[in-house]
């Protein structure tokens, strides 16, 4: 016969003296990973390799640390590498649709936007003022009236020609015209008709020639003036470059070193001397206007001067590390920003705004998978960034307007850093499936395990993670009773005796919920019963529903019976798992047998109710009847299984013992002690195998029985290879210290049936038969009986 277990085979007891301090105040805070060495050896590989393609994916479940793990490793590399230099954003003069990039030693870019700044002052006021002086107007002069003694001259020929041809050059408001005298005179056009036809004639030819010297003096005359202009433009680019050239060639000699500055000054230069009435004007910006309306002044001219700091890495002292919370398309790879001109929306080079990827470039980039996947645009973003190696600003609404518009498309900047990746194992393996990309991508997984083996190491993991936690909160230190009570915590979320759950969440939770009912009752120090309360407290606010199904049970409204025996009717136990808390309740499990071919039908499985793995359990159980009787003669019954007052689904196959149990106590006729409840999976050839939630079902069968009054002889059938599993809340612990509750530990059915039966199994003879007075006997007996009355109303014989 099965023997129950021993009070400390259900609970593991962690001893408060196996820790070398006192309390956790004497701990420096120090974060120590909970168990993940596979996963730390993984980010520690994917952040050595400078290689392309080696970023990192860590996948875990929700609340075990990945993104605390992550960050404090990538901060702890990040701190060994350089800080990367700043990236500026400057007007280029040659297409100003693509503004130019260029990269500056850390904080450089703020240098140069000063300087540029100091730069556009003294063009806005030395160019004037040099346009207004003395020497500018005096040369300006001199070259006007050269240009005009010039043109003078010019025309002095002309009319000296004419009026040796007999000919006035008269001024007009059309021009200059030719006129011919006679002894003086002005000649009309009737008089002239009136002279000799050899006089007109020579007028004529007269005329021809002083036509062709009047083109030429004009041409001669307008080449005067664009000479006079041309030696005035040199002239104010001379004087302005004398004004402020010296300032534009000092900034090229201070950023000699890097290219794209000096050749970014050589524009400037070129384009401030090509503009200069823009700066003679001097125009203030008006200011009578509201500003949507405003036209753009001398401040909107100069604009193209000034230097946009994209990213500046003046006060970083090593590589970059972001975590970016809300990773949607421009928060990663940044904005072009417009504003109101004229009722219209426009931008420019000084609009253009960083994203993560600007920020952590030459360093590292974290981010929650799950949020860049719920942001449109942003995985495509991210891919694109990975596979082209650069970080490419574009406004993702040109691709959805019907008319395309002019906007800015800034020269990509070139991506160097590493991108780290937070996720569950569910959307790792979704993306490894349906993204070709993905693995060309993400090369490393960093996998995040759910537990760790309790030793010495971890303990001391799990005691400076509460005194890291203690002070970076401010929380009370916790005595090592505490520490050890925190730990027996982590194993039972671990649900097993040697393994600590690492999940990080809630551990800090239990720390700080702890930490608050010590000060609640106004200790200095958080001790094991005040971890206890947390614990007490958390499953208060979270039992309403356990409660509620426990009171109907008292009730009576559901039937569960906890004493006596009956028929075909055994307690199965179920797990409730409500996301943030899960208890187990017993449920009636009930086998009805008839004569029939239609073999087991599972009312579950045929009102819908019954789940896949679930539905599994029970066609096990015809192949355990197959095996084990059906050995001489067809099995030639029909049985009904049925979960009784269960009106939701049920899943798994944890309740698979219980119905063969109902199943054989209904063949056999024997009946089963209620006040045993069973839970355990079934092999087709008898094994009975281990369950998950075997805690929270002994649990829930346990509180059962306490409301209905404990009788000594309730308790609950495990299979065997659930012991290590048991940590079993101290209460229950003490009933089987105290004799009130028991727990049997069995290893394959017979075990169960005798236990529920009292009656032996009984051993296949030789014969191939079942000792008379056994269960299995007695289950073989009705079979043949059954296969037998199927025989002969088969064959007609009885009706």
């Amino acid at each position: 016969m099965v023997k129950p277990l021993a009070p400390e085979q259900l609970r593991k007891r962690v001893d408060p003296g196996e820790f070398p301090f006192e309390t956790t105040a004497e701990l420096p805070p120090r974060r120590r990973p909970l168990g993940q060495d596979r996963a730390v050896r993984a980010l520690e590989f994917g952040l050595e390799v400078e290689s392309p393609g080696y970023n990192i994916f860590v996948l875990g479940p929700p609340g075990a640390g990945k993104k605390t793990t992550a960050l404090a490793l990538v901060e702890e590399v990040a701190r060994s590498r350089p800080a990367p230099g700043d990236w500026v954003y400057v007007y280029n003069f040659a297409d100003e649709e693509r503004p130019r990039a260029i990269e500056l030693p850390a904080g450089m870019g703020e240098a140069f936007r000063a300087d540029m700044e100091r730069l556009v002052q003294t063009l806005r006021t030395e160019i004037p003022k040099a346009l207004a002086g003395e020497g500018y107007e005096r040369e300006k002069s001199a070259i006007l009236k050269r240009a005009q003694d010039r043109k003078a001259q010019a025309f002095r020929e002309l009319e000296s020609l004419a009026n040796e041809r007999g000919f006035l050059v008269q001024r007009s408001a059309e021009g200059l015209a030719l006129v011919y005298t006679h002894e003086g005179s002005p000649v009309s056009q009737e008089d002239f008709e009136n002279l000799p036809e050899d006089e007109k004639q020579a007028v004529r030819e007269a005329r021809g020639v002083l036509q062709a010297k009047l083109r030429e003096t004009i041409e001669r005359v307008k080449a005067i003036d664009r000479e006079a202009k041309t030696e005035v433009e040199a002239l104010e680019k001379r004087v302005a470059l004398a004004a402020v050239g010296h300032e534009i060639e000092a900034l090229v000699q201070k950023y000699q070193s890097h290219p794209g500055v000096v050749e970014h000054l050589k524009a400037v230069e070129a384009d401030v001397v090509e503009n200069l009435d823009e700066f003679r004007s001097g125009a203030p910006e008006p200011q009578g206007l509201p500003f949507p309306f405003r036209m753009p002044g001398v401040e909107a001219r100069v604009r193209r001067y000034q230097v946009n700091v994209l990213v500046n890495n003046r006060d970083l002292e090593h590589a970059p590390v972001v975590y970016e919370s809300n990773p949607t398309y421009h928060n990663l790879v940044g904005r072009i920003e417009h504003y109101v001109q004229l009722g219209a929306f426009v931008t420019d080079f000084t609009l253009i705004k960083p994203g993560a990827f600007h920020r952590a470039n030459g360093g590292y980039l974290v981010l929650d998978v799950r949020d860049v996947l719920l942001n449109p645009f942003a995985y495509d973003a991210l891919k694109r960034v990975l596979k082209d190696q650069q970080i490419r600003m574009e406004e993702i609404g040109e691709q959805f307007r019907l008319i395309s518009t002019t906007t800015l498309k800034p020269e990509p900047i070139p991506a160097r850093l590493k991108v780290v990746l937070l996720g569950t194992p569910w959307l790792y393996y979704l993306l490894q499936r349906y993204d070709e990309d993905f693995l060309k991508l993400f090369k490393v997984k960093g996998e995040f395990s759910e537990d760790m083996e309790l030793n010495e190491d971890n303990r001391m993991a799990y005691a400076f993670l509460v005194a890291s936690h203690a002070a970076e909160e401010g929380l009370l230190p916790f005595h090592r009773d505490a520490v050890a009570r925190v730990v027996e915590h982590g194993l039972r979320l671990a649900e097993h005796q040697s393994r600590m759950a690492t999940h990080y969440l809630e551990i800090t939770d239990l720390v700080r919920e702890a930490n608050h009912w010590a000060r609640k009752d106004g200790a200095d120090t958080v001790r094991a019963e005040h971890v206890a309360q947390a614990i007490r407290e958390k499953v208060y606010r979270s039992n309403y529903l356990e409660e509620w199904i426990g009171r109907l049970i008292a009730e009576g409204t559901l039937i569960v019976e906890t004493e006596g025996t009956a028929v075909g009717q055994v307690n199965g136990l179920s797990v409730y798992d409500l996301g943030d808390y899960s208890f187990g309740k017993p449920s009636r499990v009930t086998a009805k047998i008839f004569l029939g071919k239609e073999g087991l039908v599972n009312i579950e499985r045929e009102s819908e109710l019954g789940g896949r793995i679930h539905n599994k359990g029970v066609l096990i159980l015809q192949g355990f009847f197959g095996s084990r009787y059906a050995r001489r003669f067809p099995i030639s019954f029909a049985a009904s299984l049925c979960f009784e007052q269960s009106y939701g689904g049920i899943e798994g196959d944890s309740a698979s013992s219980a119905e063969l149990f109902a199943l054989i106590s209904a063949l056999a006729e024997i009946p089963l002690r209620q006040d045993l409840a069973v839970t355990g999976s079934v092999s087709q050839q008898g094994q009975i195998q281990a369950v998950g939630g075997i805690n929270e079902k002994i649990e829930g069968f346990y509180r059962t029985c306490k409301v209905k009054g404990l009788t000594g002889t309730q308790g609950v059938i495990i299979p065997k290879a659930n012991v290590p599993h048991l940590m079993l809340d101290p209460e229950v612990v003490e009933a089987v210290d105290a004799g009130r509750f028991h727990i049997y530990p069995i290893e394959n059915v017979d075990q169960g049936m005798e236990l529920l039966t009292g009656l032996p199994a009984g051993e296949l003879t030789a014969y191939g038969t079942y000792p008379e007075g056994t269960v299995n006997g007695k289950v073989m007996r009705k079979l043949e009986r059954l296969a037998a009355l199927w025989r002969r109303i088969h064959n007609g014989e009885e009706t």
